[in-house]
């Protein structure tokens, strides 16, 4: 995506908590939602506000697919030690006798 001039877009990327209510041990919580704003048409102040700023395009996908990655590892990790739990319970019940 170019903007006009010849500059390629940029993008800034925004995490905003708000209170989540108050959680089982009495302390009060955060949700966390993060917005992607075309550099162009941000009414912000990015740079106090945003947590990364100018990215392009190609950074925002190399940075959805760093995410993408880590998130099918941490899933492939919980199924293989699922796996793995399973697999000691039936080796405990052959070993008995």
């Amino acid at each position: 995506m170019r903007k006009l001039g010849g500059g390629v877009e940029t993008y800034n990327i925004y995490m905003d908590e708000a209170p989540a209510g108050s959680e089982t041990n009495g302390e009060e919580g955060y949700e966390v939602e993060f917005r992607v704003v075309p550099g162009s048409s941000d009414d912000g102040d990015p740079e106090t506000n945003a947590v990364l700023a100018g990215l392009d395009l190609v950074d925002l996908i190399n940075l959805r697919d760093a995410l993408q990655q880590e998130i099918d590892n941490y899933a492939l990790s919980a199924l293989e030690a699922e796996a793995g739990d399973g697999d000691d319970a039936i080796e405990e019940e052959e070993l008995m006798p």
